[in-house]
């Protein structure tokens, strides 16, 4: 394919996408993420994951943004620019259900911060706590474990909230149905006055899909699942053999 014009703007998930298996970014990566940066094309990363497994690959990658906890949070540097919480009902309805299960085992994000009802953790951004208090403060995801997805999604529908799955895992996440990756990416947008038309999306897996598919050019990686290669508008190498960079070497680079 042809790139009609330089993009504005150039959003990546991390695991299976920018990530090779073993969680490291490689030099050649970084490399075409610091040459986008020099042409001024935004680098947004867009990632289920929490401030607090983010935090370091921030500070590696080095972003522009950082979408993290599938949309729900927006942040520049360290500091949280837009975020998509819960309803308060809402919230608490879940939060309420999970801790009157036999296991329990759940998290509850409140920006950076992470609550937890496993016993015996503390650190700097993650915590034990005690959900009989309340929370008190925006909850912006809650992710639990289910022995069936079924299970997962009869507590979604009962709260009216959205749900996600992530491969090889039996951890399913809860949101508003206002976030996702796609919204915040219009939000981001909508903030720094560009086009979603202008805007290049890699993903590997099904919460990637709405980026790819809204997004002016969806780019699937060879690694992903098949939905996400049958709904890009590319498809480019695998993780393991950088192609998020190979992509912007070839049509963006150049």
């Amino acid at each position: 394919m042809e790139m009609m014009n330089a993009p504005k703007a150039v959003v990546m998930d991390l695991d299976g996408t920018l990530l090779r298996s073993d969680g490291t970014v490689s030099r050649r990566t970084l490399a075409a993420l610091a040459r986008c940066r020099e042409m001024g094309i935004i680098t947004i990363i867009a990632t289920a994951r929490f401030w607090f497994r983010a935090q370091k690959l921030v500070s590696i990658i080095a972003p522009d943004y950082a979408v993290l906890a599938d949309g729900t949070q927006i942040y520049q540097g360290e500091k949280l620019d837009i975020g998509f919480p819960m309803d308060r009902p809402q919230s608490d309805a879940i939060i309420s259900e999970l801790a009157a299960m036999p296991e329990g085992d759940f998290v509850v994000s409140t920006g950076k911060t992470l609550l937890c009802s496993k016993p015996g953790i503390d650190e700097p951004w993650r915590k034990t706590y005690d959900f009989t208090a309340g929370v008190g403060q925006p909850v912006y995801k809650i992710a639990a474990v289910f022995d069936t997805p079924e299970e997962a999604n009869e507590l979604a529908a009962r709260n009216s909230c959205r749900i996600y799955s992530y491969r090889g895992e039996n951890l399913y996440g809860f949101t508003s149905t206002s976030a996702g990756k796609y919204q915040a990416v219009c939000a981001l947008a909508q903030q720094l006055g560009i086009m979603t038309q202008d805007i290049i999306a890699f993903g590997d897996d099904e919460n990637d899909l709405d980026i790819l598919k809204l997004c002016g050019t969806g780019v699937a990686m060879g690694n992903a699942v098949a939905s996400v290669r049958a709904a890009a508008d590319s498809v480019t190498a695998a993780n393991d053999e950088d192609g998020v960079a190979a992509f912007l070497e070839q049509f963006v680079l150049k």
